[in-house]
């Protein structure tokens, strides 16, 4: 596999960070995943109350997770 120069910079830093600042950086990876899928089930259905979008966002979570997407 091929890494371009910006992406074996990134990977560099990655190995210079400690477990901790690793996991704090996947934790906000993972928190602006769900912002997105928020919004993007916000834009397709505004009129949902936010008990329905985070329904609809579980749904889609279960979906997503047992290949049935």
């Amino acid at each position: 596999m091929y890494l371009s120069d910006s992406e074996l910079k990134q990977l560099n830093l990655l190995k210079r960070k400690t477990p901790a600042e690793r996991f704090e950086l996947m934790l906000q990876l993972i928190a602006g995943q769900f912002e997105a899928m928020k919004a993007g089930l916000r834009y397709k259905n505004p009129n949902l109350s936010d008990e329905e979008l985070k329904e609809c966002l579980k749904a889609r979570m279960k979906a997503i997770y047992s290949g049935k997407l």
